[in-house]
């Protein structure tokens, strides 16, 4: 898996202010170096924000499902799509809001383009 297009949707996740509760055994990335990517085994005494200003959490799934379903919204389709025209994972999130896909080669970042595009669609919608 190359972790190179995840870690780019992990980063917008960050840029959005998707908020990290850090915890052992997270995959994070040094903000400072994104492609050294490790798991957080000691906290080396840092606060939660001074682990959020010095990482970048790198999701799992679970996480990102989890995520959905604190924004009320469902995991309607999470799957992969293969026709003459596109080979990539599928996920589609259902809302008050409304429908939300993410497409992409892997199935992990597809669900996170999918959160990524939830959390925008949510703060568009509450400024209006």
């Amino acid at each position: 898996m190359a972790f190179g297009d995840f870690l780019e949707v992990a980063c917008d996740l960050d840029k959005i202010g998707l908020i990290w509760n850090p915890e052992i055994g997270d995959e994070i990335s040094k903000r400072e170096s994104p492609d050294q990517i490790s798991v957080l085994v000691d906290t080396g005494g840092l606060t939660p924000p001074a682990l959020r200003d010095s990482y970048i959490w790198l999701p799992t799934v679970e996480q990102m499902i989890l995520q959905i379903e604190v924004r009320q919204a469902i995991l309607f389709h999470a799957g992969l799509e293969m026709s003459e025209f596109s080979y990539c994972y599928k996920t589609v999130i259902k809302s008050k809001k409304g429908a939300i896909e993410g497409a992409a080669y892997s199935f992990r970042e597809s669900i996170g383009k999918a959160l990524h595009d939830l959390i925008v669609v949510e703060r568009e919608r509450s400024v209006h």
